[in-house]
Formats: structure tokens, sequence, C-alpha cells
């Protein structure tokens, strides 16, 4: 090989290991990112786990209504209501 050639392929092969290590810096930040969002998504997860294991936990907003606001109970109960609907026709929609 020629000196000319050499220095070509040397000046190539940095460029290559330049790119690389900038497409790592990328994947590394990408992937940060998307630990955060996993990590944000499982919180949600545990959180539903736990209503569905102590579902008592949805009474206290309606007690706390009931003390502070009795003459609101029925509009909560009907919007009650209304989410409990809403939950029961998703559910049957992700199970079919």
């Amino acid at each position: 090989m020629t000196s000319a050639k050499t220095i070509a392929l040397a000046m190539q092969r940095d460029d290559l290991i330049a790119q690389i290590a900038f497409e790592r810096a990328a994947i590394a930040q990408n992937g940060a990112s998307l630990r955060r969002l996993s990590r944000m998504i499982d919180k949600v997860r545990d959180g539903i786990q736990y209503l569905k294991r102590h579902p008592e936990a949805l009474l206290l907003p309606v007690v706390i209504t009931v003390v502070t606001r009795p003459s609101r109970l029925l509009t909560v109960a009907i919007s009650g209501f209304g989410l409990w609907r809403m939950a029961q026709i998703w559910r049957r929609r992700i199970h079919s």
C-alpha cells in the first residue's frame, strides 16, 4: 500500500470512529428518556394494581365530599357512575 492510501484509510477510520461515538451518545440519550418513561408507566401500573387490591381507597374522596359538601353528593354519585360505566366499556374493549 502506498503512503497516501494508508493516510486516507487512517482518516476514514478516524471519521468512522467519531461517527460511532456520536451515534452511541445519541442512543444513550434516547435510552435514558425511555427509562424515565418506563419508570413512569411502572408507577401508574403499580397504582392501578394497588387500587385493584385495595378498592376501599377509592372511598376517601367520597367521604371527603360527604363531609365537606353534602349537597354535592348527588353530582359526585352521578359522575362516579359515569366513570364506572366508562371503565366497564374500556375493560370490555381491551379484553375483546
